[in-house]
Order: structure tokens, then sequence, then C-alpha cells
């Protein structure tokens, strides 16, 4: 029977153990930078998703409005939810009457935009708002996460 020696166990630590850990701690290593890596790739993705999504929408407000533009807006008939556009009433044909009697209202673009903005927001999750420097309607106001920058 063989006995054990020092020499025998330094071999094994040498030849068997070390190497092993070294191993170990590199696929450790390794494992954690890919996951790291992953997890940040994904939140980069959701980002740009989100943006892509948010640009969509975007140039789809502006493609509608640009359209309603170029017709000049379009008449509909005045009731409760679309009453006339005091913003308009400095136009002689704000309010026009059909020949069959039918009495209809001018909606502008912005007018337009956000009343379906309103409308549709719990219907397809997209909320928009109409805002710039000039303000000719309250509503128009930008909300105070805009106002905050915390946008930026």
């Amino acid at each position: 029977m063989r006995n054990v020696s020092d020499n025998d166990f330094s071999f094994v630590v040498k030849k068997v153990f070390l190497p092993t850990l070294v191993s170990i701690i590199i696929l450790t290593l390794l494992v954690g930078y890919s996951y790291y890596w992953n997890i940040d790739n994904i939140n980069h993705e959701k980002l740009n998703l989100a943006l892509s999504e948010a640009k969509a929408n975007l140039n789809k407000d502006a493609a509608f409005r640009q359209w309603a533009t170029l017709h000049g807006g379009i008449y509909v008939k005045p009731d409760k939810r679309t009453p006339p556009n005091p913003a308009l009433a400095h136009l002689f044909d704000r309010d026009v009457v059909t020949t069959d009697g039918t009495k209809l209202t001018l909606m502008n673009p912005a007018y337009m935009l956000r009343q379906m903005s309103e409308e549709f927001e719990k219907l397809y999750g997209v909320k928009s708002k109409i805002t710039g420097k000039l303000q000719l309607n309250p509503k128009n106001k930008p909300d105070k996460w805009y106002g905050s920058g915390k946008h930026a």
C-alpha cells in the first residue's frame, strides 16, 4: 500500500484544484458579464422600441394635421362634444348651413387633433397633447411634466 505524501497533495493542488478554481472563477465572471450585457441590451431595446413607437405616433398626428390643413379644416355637425370653436369666431364661414338645412361648424386641424387625442386615448393607449410657444387655446398649455424639464 502506498502512503500519501506531501508531494502527492501538492501535485493534486497544483494540477487539479488550482486549474479547477481558476476555471470556475473565469466562468463565473463570464456568466456575470453576459448577464449584465443582456440586461443592458434589453433595457436599450425597450427604450428604442418606445422611441420608435412615439415617433410613429407623432408622424401619424403630423400627417393627419397636415392633411386637414391642406383641406382648410373639416365641417362637422355641432353638438355638445364639438361646439363651434371660439378661436375661429373671426371667420365668416365658421358656421354654415347646407342646402338641406344641416348646420355645420368648422373644425381646424388643432381642434380636430386635440379632440381625437382626448377621445381615443383610453381606446388605443396613446396619450398626446398639442402645445407650443403661443397657445391660442388655454387647453394647449404644457402640462406640469413637460414644464418641469424631466422630459430631457
